[in-house]
């Protein structure tokens, strides 16, 4: 991935760009399996940036506005690190969706609050993730519509998921959250690194079995000079006794 390089410049912002808020283990399980998916979902564009529980300032003008999306996904802009997302260094292009993962400390004023604020800024799409619902979790995909987000679509299933073509994928809830991609479940951070050590150990044991194909090869190759030179010896031999190997 590119690395973005912060430009600095002159404008003196009012609130940190860093600040640790404590979460529930659940809620950073979740924001880093969608995090870790849109990443490796966008690998290939170089207009598309995804970032987690990155500060985003969208006014130059009061740097107190400060907004903390869980994950954003930015179109128009390269991907790379950023210690903050200031939108007048980004020529002022806003994350296109957002997705909220609530914590079970979180209110519904909360969410209300910071969904106004998207709203006011410019977010498009929300996307809310309720791991701690009632029936299990729960998925609600908004869409701005004037002065206010209208739900789009709303799950507490498995087998009714709600798609988001902006980003092509779908998120279904229930007993857990599942972000599906193309037919196909993403897996979790745990169950990647697993996949990929799999991968790599059997990769591994493949380049040892091809070694070991290799040193067989040379050895027969060898066994065959061997015999060939055998062959040359004891021709030789007869030529020698006068033997015609011709008749």
């Amino acid at each position: 991935m590119p690395v973005y390089a912060d430009v600095e410049d002159d404008v003196e912002l009012l609130v940190p760009e860093e600040e640790t808020v404590p979460e529930d283990d659940l809620h950073g399980i979740l924001v880093d399996l969608i995090r870790a998916g849109l990443v490796a979902r966008f690998a290939d564009a170089a207009d598309v940036a995804v970032f987690s529980r990155l500060a985003w300032f969208p006014d130059r003008q009061d740097t107190r506005i400060r907004l903390d999306p869980d994950v954003m996904v930015v179109r128009g802009r390269p991907p790379g690190h950023r210690k903050s997302y200031k939108a007048w260094m980004e020529d002022g292009v806003a994350p296109a969706v957002i997705i909220e993962v609530w914590s079970d400390q979180d209110t519904d004023a909360d969410y209300r609050r910071r969904l106004d604020r998207a709203l006011r800024h410019g977010v498009a799409e929300v996307v809310i993730v309720d791991p701690f619902a009632v029936g299990g979790v729960r998925v609600e995909h908004l869409r701005a519509d004037g002065d206010r987000y209208r739900s789009v679509a709303t799950t507490s299933s498995a087998e009714r998921p709600v798609i988001m073509e902006s980003l092509g994928i779908s998120f279904a809830g229930g007993n857990e959250l599942a972000v599906i991609e193309d037919g196909r479940r993403w897996p979790t951070t745990a169950e990647a690194f697993l996949l990929a050590r799999s991968e790599a150990e059997r990769a591994d044991r493949e380049a040892v079995r091809a070694d070991h194909a290799a040193a067989r090869a040379q050895q027969e190759a060898a066994r065959a000079d061997q015999e060939a030179a055998r062959a040359d010896r004891l021709a030789a031999l007869l030529r020698e006794a006068g033997v015609d190997l011709e008749a």
